[in-house]
């Protein structure tokens, strides 16, 4: 119960709703429990030729004998013609107790829900990058979307019946008694004997539940892998086996699904079978010691107290299947973010003087290491090529100084001062990164230009078109910057796309620039006026351009040479060339000498 209990922690703010809420719902169960009392009313007048007669409470046998102080009321006498508009106004006393209850509970479920899912988002944006290279996106979105789904079942539904079922069991308890007598205690103590199946079946659910759950979070996940590779899967003719794949996996999620139904669907019967053995044993006694309106109003109180038995059942049920969901949420909320600000962390201002690589030593695992005791220093607006073979650890050196990443052994400085002690977001808003693979997002062209800034007007999203060469293509674009480009960018081109990630830079304009060879996977015509762009791009700051095309860093300031995760060669594009080794071999490879 420490999941749900975490769950319901969430009311907290709600507190005034949930007070009107139980109120009302105890103006719901007073008005139900009244039920039986109208029957008695009905069969009374009928026994008594049309009038209702009450009368002699204290001479009931079974309260006679237990010699209880019970007052002599005055005899209670009126038509019959009264009880229809004594139902009617029970039941309709009842409907709007139940509905502004119901109502207001719902509000409440969904609210929670709400904001369980905002937290959650929250959280999975702000962890780091670590977090997302060992897991799948299709299981994130499952955790986010069905599991939350799972809670707002849990929260928004049973929280109705949570409240409302023990309260009607309580008030029927003291009418059973009243109208049975002794009776009741037989009904009482079979009718508990139903908690034995629900506690036992309710721990078999909830580990189905969660098995359930991480199949379906699996489906997700090859749907979105499939979907997204589609190209890679017909290219290869791998239909069939991607589909034999997914029925393996929904062969699994079927497995525990029928589980599930097992248990669910057995619930019912047993507790009714239960429920009908008390229901008889109380009836078999009844009819030889109760006048027929109390054993009318006595059977209508045990069918009455029946009901929420069985709906607690199903209450249980739901339970299960939200505490497996909160599990697997909570699990992602109490993920830590390795890369954090540190309490007291400053400020970090525009003006970058120096950016230096101190003995750096990483790996993506604590038993290999991508970059070994790798050292140099930058000076401000100056341009540094990095080269090497793929798998030298090129982008993973892009990677740490917007701390993607946190170095295992040395430190990375800026001005002087480890980046590890400045303020996660001013260091990242020092920093413009602009990579081979653009990711734009299915919104219009000035919304992913100005993703960066989202104050920028219209005016200044144009000039950063403008400098990117991206504005002449954007005004043919059906509404222009407003037109929405799909997809990651699918709408345009390539080199299209190249250019709104420039002018997405250029907006954000950052002293620090990083680039991945934006144009390596450009034709020559894209990569031409990408290139213009670039170079307009990283004038007067400091950028480390990633090269896999050395035709591309000619005129670096200079050209930093890693091979197996090690520095190599520090120099010009002349100086190395004259020194040999690893530039000499890469350069003499791509131009063919």
């Amino acid at each position: 119960m420490d999941i749900y209990g975490r769950l319901v922690s969430y009311l907290k703010p709600y507190r005034l709703r949930l007070f009107l809420a139980v109120c009302c719902t105890l103006g719901y169960t007073a008005a139900h429990s009244l039920v039986s009392v109208t029957v008695f009313l009905m069969l009374n007048g009928v026994h008594n030729h049309d009038r209702v007669v009450i009368s002699h409470f204290s001479k009931i046998g079974w309260l006679e004998k237990l010699n209880l102080p019970i007052p002599n009321l005055p005899t209670i006498e009126f038509p019959i013609s009264f009880v229809p508009f004594i139902i009617i106004g029970v039941f309709l006393m009842r409907g709007l107790f139940e509905y502004i209850s119901n109502y207001q509970m719902s509000v409440v479920g969904l609210r929670v829900v709400r904001n369980i899912r905002d937290q959650l988002y929250g959280h999975l944006v702000r962890l780091s990058m670590n977090f997302y290279a060992r897991g799948r996106t299709g299981e994130l979105m499952s955790r986010t979307m069905n599991d939350v789904n799972a809670i707002q079942t849990g929260i928004a539904d049973v929280m109705v019946d949570l409240v409302k079922q023990p309260l009607v069991i309580l008030f029927q308890i003291p009418l059973i008694f009243f109208w049975g007598g002794p009776l009741a205690i037989i009904a009482i103590l079979v009718f508990s004997t139903v908690l034995v199946p629900i506690i036992y079946l309710g721990r078999q659910l909830r580990s189905t539940e969660r098995k359930t759950q991480e199949q379906i979070a699996n489906i997700n996940s090859e749907m979105q892998e499939t979907f997204a590779g589609m190209h890679v899967v017909k290219a290869f003719n791998m239909e069939s086996y991607e589909i034999r794949r997914f029925e393996a996996i929904n062969k699994k999620v079927f497995r525990f699904l029928k589980r599930a139904v097992v248990i669910t669907t057995g619930q019912r019967p047993l507790i009714e079978v239960i429920g009908a053995i008390g229901t008889a044993l109380a009836i078999w006694f009844g009819f030889q010691i109760l006048p027929l309106d109390r054993f009318a109003s006595f059977l209508t109180c045990l069918f009455l107290l029946y009901e929420p038995l069985k709906k607690l059942s199903k209450v249980n049920s739901t339970i299960q299947q939200a505490m497996a969901a909160g599990t697997r949420i909570f699990e992602l909320m109490d993920e830590v973010p390795e890369i954090q600000s540190r309490p007291g962390a400053a400020k970090l201002e525009r003006e970058i003087r120096t950016i230096e690589f101190d003995h750096v030593t990483f790996g993506y695992t604590s038993d290999r290491s991508v970059l070994k005791n790798v050292h140099f220093s930058v000076c401000h607006e100056e341009i540094i090529a990095i080269v090497g073979a793929s798998g030298s650890g090129k982008t993973t050196l892009s990677n740490l100084l917007p701390r993607f990443y946190d170095v295992q052994q040395g430190s990375i400085k800026i001005n002087g001062r480890d980046i590890r002690s400045y303020e996660l977001h001013s260091l990242r808003e020092r920093i413009g990164i602009v990579t081979q693979e653009t990711f734009l997002f299915n919104a219009t062209v000035f919304e992913n230009i100005a993703y960066g800034r989202l104050d920028g007007t219209l005016e200044e999203v144009k000039e950063a078109a403008h400098a990117a060469f991206a504005d002449e293509f954007i005004q043919l674009l059906p509404k222009g910057y407003n037109t929405i480009i799909g997809e990651r960018g699918m709408m345009l081109s390539g080199g299209q796309r190249q250019r709104l990630s420039i002018a997405r830079a250029l907006l954000k304009n950052p002293p620090v620039l990083i680039l991945d060879e934006a144009t390596s996977q450009l034709d020559t015509e894209s990569e031409r006026e990408v290139q213009k762009a670039l170079e307009l791009l990283m004038k007067n700051r400091t950028v480390f351009a990633i090269a896999h095309r050395l035709s591309t860093i000619q005129n670096a300031s200079r050209i930093i040479v890693l091979d197996q995760g090690n520095l190599v060669q520090l120099g010009s594009n002349a100086t190395l060339l004259k020194e040999g080794g690893v530039y000499k071999r890469l350069h003499d490879l791509q131009f063919q000498i």
